[in-house]
C-alpha cells in the first residue's frame, strides 16, 4: 500500500495524502507531514492538484502510526502558531493606536457641550473654559493621570475623566486667539455679570423646570449692576439670582473675607436642636444592636434589634479610599490624614481607589448580614459625592444586569447624545428584600443610587423625595476670580423620566419637611425619639 487513504481516528474522518520530494532528515519529514495534513485540513477535495507535485512513498504500519503521531504534533503547533500569529497581529494594532494616540496628543480639541477646549502636548494636558468673551485654563497636568482614552481617530476623541459620562471632543486646527491673550483680572461688574448670564444662557439646562427666564433675569439685573459701588453688592446680586434658580448644584464662591462680611449682614438660620451626626447615634442607639463603623462614619452597620433586618446609613459617596488604619478611622485625626494622602492622587488613581474601598467594606458588610432576611440603606443623610461610587455600592443589591439611566450634556444649539449606563450585578450580592430610605437632603450622586432602583420594583423606597439635583457639576470662573458652577447634564431612568427639581418618589412617604432643621426635629417630635421611616419597616416586615 503506497498511501494510507483514510484515518477513522480523525473526527470528520476526512481523506489524506502523504507525499514527499526525496527523503529527508527526521524534522524535516516531520514539518511537510504537518503541512500537508494542515493543508488537507482545510481542503476536501481529494484531487486537489497537490496531490500530483510530490512522489508517493511506502510505509510500513508502525511507520504510518509514527507519523501519523508527529502529524498530529505538528497539526497542534500550527494551531499554536497561528494563535500566537493572531495576538501577535492584535499586539501591532494596539502599538499601531497607542501611537495615534500619542500623535494626538500633540492637538487641539473643542468638547462637545461644556464650552471647554482640551490642548493636549506630549503628556501634558492644559482644560480651558471658553466663551465668546473670556478664555482660561481651568486644569492642567498629567494626562494619564487625568483622562483614559475611550476612542481616538484624526477628528474624533472621546476621553473619560472617571465618571460614567465619556466626553466627546471634535479636533479643531488650533487653539481659539481668545486662549493665546493674557488673562488680566477684570473687576468691571457690568462684564463679569454678562459673563455669568452667558454662561449660563448656553450651559445651563434647566431653566424650564426651574421655570425661570433667563432673558427676563439678565432685563430685570443688568440696571442694577450698572449702578452697583462695591464688590459686595455685586456679591449679593448674584447670590439672589442663584436664590431664585433655586439649584443645590449652583455654587458660587467668593473671597473668604468678602463672604464673611455678608454672612454678618445676613440672618442666620435658626438651628436645629440635634446635628446629623446626633441623629444618627439616636438612631442607633434606639434601634441598633451594635454598630459598626467605617472611615470616620461614612459607613455605619449594624443588625436592628430583635429583629432579622440590616441596617447600613452611609452618609456621604466618597471618602471610601483605605488610606487610614481601621483603627484611627474613627479619630478626630482621620480627616487630616485622609486628606493629606488623597491630595497625592491623581484624579484617576483616587477614583480607583474609592472603588476598591467601597468593595472592601460592602465585602465585610454582608458577611455580617448573612443570616439577616432583609437590608435597609439609609440615604436621607447623604447629600453626594462620586456618582461611580453610589452605583459601585448599589450593584451588590441588585440581580439582573439593566439599561438603568441616560445622560445627556446641554449644547449651544440643543444636547450632546444621550449615553446608557447599564449596571452589571455584583457576584458577592445581596439576595434578599431591599429597602431604600431616602429624604429631601438625598443629593446629587446619593440621588443616582436612588434613580437607579427605579429600575428595580423589588427595592422598595420610604421616606421623602430626594433633593432632585443629579448634573454634575459644571465649573466656571469668572474674570474677577471668582468660581461657580451649574448644572449642565440631564439625567433620566430607563423610560426616559428627568426628575430635575422633582426627586426620586417613594412608595411610602413619611412627609419629611424640606427645611433640614425641621427635618432633624422630626426624630424628636414626640417625648420618646422615634424613627417614623424604620418603624415603618417592622410592620412590612411582619
Amino acid at each position: 500500500m503506497k498511501v494510507w487513504e483514510k484515518f477513522t481516528s480523525e473526527p470528520k474522518k476526512r481523506k489524506w495524502r502523504l507525499f514527499i520530494l526525496k527523503k529527508p532528515a527526521n524534522w524535516i519529514l516531520k514539518i511537510r507531514i504537518g503541512i500537508i495534513f494542515w493543508i488537507n485540513s482545510k481542503n476536501t477535495d481529494s484531487s486537489n492538484s497537490l496531490t500530483t507535485s510530490y512522489w508517493n512513498v511506502e510505509f510500513s504500519k508502525k511507520k504510518k502510526k509514527q507519523l501519523y503521531e508527529y502529524s498530529i504534533q505538528i497539526k497542534k503547533a500550527m494551531i499554536c502558531f497561528k494563535k500566537k500569529l493572531v495576538l501577535c497581529t492584535l499586539f501591532c494594532t494596539i502599538y499601531s493606536f497607542s501611537q495615534q494616540i500619542q500623535i494626538s496628543k500633540n492637538s487641539f480639541w473643542q468638547q462637545q457641550g461644556y464650552d471647554r477646549i482640551l490642548a493636549l502636548k506630549d503628556s501634558v494636558y492644559h482644560y480651558y473654559n471658553i466663551n465668546d468673551i473670556n478664555c482660561k485654563v481651568l486644569a492642567e497636568g498629567n494626562f494619564a493621570g487625568r483622562f483614559s482614552v475611550v476612542s481616538a481617530s484624526d477628528s474624533l476623541l472621546v476621553l473619560n475623566p472617571g465618571g460614567i459620562v465619556n466626553y466627546s471632543f471634535k479636533r479643531i486646527n488650533s487653539l481659539p486667539e481668545i486662549c493665546s491673550i493674557q488673562q488680566v483680572k477684570d473687576t468691571s461688574f457690568e462684564k463679569n455679570f454678562k459673563i455669568f448670564w452667558l454662561t449660563f444662557k448656553d450651559n445651563y439646562a434647566f431653566f424650564k423646570e426651574r421655570n425661570i427666564s433667563w432673558q427676563q433675569i439678565y432685563n430685570e439685573y443688568i440696571p442694577k449692576i450698572r449702578k452697583l459701588k462695591t464688590e459686595q453688592e455685586f456679591a449679593f446680586v448674584l447670590k439672589e439670582i442663584v436664590l431664585k434658580i433655586n439649584d443645590g448644584h449652583i455654587r458660587l464662591e467668593i473671597p473668604k473675607a468678602l463672604n464673611s462680611k455678608i454672612n454678618k449682614s445676613v440672618q442666620k438660620p435658626v438651628r436645629s436642636l440635634k446635628s446629623k451626626a446626633e441623629v444618627i447615634k439616636d438612631i442607633q442607639q434606639k434601634y441598633i444592636e451594635t454598630t459598626k463603623s467605617y472611615n470616620n462614619g461614612v459607613v455605619q452597620w449594624g443588625i436592628l434589634k430583635q429583629s432579622k433586618t440590616g441596617y447600613i446609613v452611609i452618609t456621604d459617596m466618597n471618602n471610601f479610599a483605605d488610606y487610614v488604619p481601621n483603627p484611627e478611622t474613627d479619630s478626630k485625626d482621620f480627616s487630616p490624614k485622609y486628606n493629606a494622602i488623597r491630595d497625592t492622587k491623581v484624579p484617576l488613581k483616587l477614583f480607583d481607589d474609592e472603588l476598591k474601598g467601597v468593595e472592601k467594606i460592602i465585602k465585610i458588610i454582608l458577611d455580617d448580614f448573612k443570616n439577616t432576611q432583609s437590608v435597609i440603606i439609609d440615604l436621607r443623610f447623604n447629600g453626594g459625592g462620586y456618582e461611580t461610587v453610589a452605583l459601585q455600592l448599589l450593584r451588590h443589591f441588585v440581580t439582573q444586569k439593566k439599561d438603568i439611566l441616560s445622560v445627556k450634556a446641554k449644547t449651544h444649539d440643543g444636547f450632546s447624545p444621550s449615553q446608557t449606563y447599564s449596571l452589571v450585578p455584583a457576584q458577592d450580592n445581596y439576595l434578599k428584600k431591599v429597602y431604600v430610605l431616602t429624604s429631601h437632603k438625598t443629593a446629587s450622586a446619593a440621588e443616582i443610587f436612588a434613580l437607579g432602583t427605579l429600575s428595580y420594583p423589588e427595592i422598595i423606597r420610604i421616606g421623602s423625595s430626594t433633593a432632585g439635583i443629579f448634573s454634575e457639576l459644571l465649573w466656571k470662573e469668572l474674570p474677577n476670580g471668582w468660581e461657580f458652577s451649574l448644572s449642565n447634564e440631564i439625567y433620566s431612568d430607563n423610560k426616559n423620566i428627568t426628575y430635575e427639581g422633582l426627586g426620586i418618589p417613594v412608595k411610602h412617604d413619611m412627609h419629611y419637611p424640606k427645611d433640614p432643621v425641621s427635618f432633624y426635629d422630626t426624630f424628636y417630635s414626640s417625648n420618646n425619639f422615634t424613627d417614623k421611616a424604620l418603624e415603618k419597616v417592622f410592620l412590612l416586615e411582619k
